[in-house]
């Protein structure tokens, strides 16, 4: 799913986008005429593998998150928080959620018999 930059007023706009089991959906503030908001949740669950014995478990998934989104490269602070950019005038909300689920799998996960 994709939304246009220019559509997000300044009032708040909600999306949700669902991808491999994982619901992500939120809401985008515009914060400058090239920079947006979004604080959305992740909920879900993941296959994965365990990195240690290579069995399958599942991944429980529910994280809050706060992602600024540029049109565009990012021309602000430096210490700010994640900055997403994209360059074709849209915010793309399936790319977001495949990043940040490589993200959660790109991450050690033990089975409960190798947590032992």
């Amino acid at each position: 799913m994709q939304i246009a930059f220019k559509k997000v007023a300044k009032e708040s706009l909600g999306f949700e986008s669902v991808k491999q089991g994982v619901r992500f959906f939120g809401r985008l503030f515009r914060k400058s005429d090239k920079l947006v908001l979004l604080k959305a949740s992740l909920v879900g669950e993941i296959s994965h593998v365990c990195d240690r014995c290579g069995g399958d478990l599942t991944l429980e998934i529910n994280e809050a998150l706060e992602i600024f989104v540029s049109d565009g490269i990012y021309k602000g602070k430096t210490d700010e928080m994640d900055v997403i950019e994209f360059y074709d005038g849209f915010i793309d909300f399936d790319e977001i959620l495949q990043s940040e689920i490589e993200s959660i799998k790109s991450d050690y996960h033990y089975c409960a018999q190798c947590k032992n």
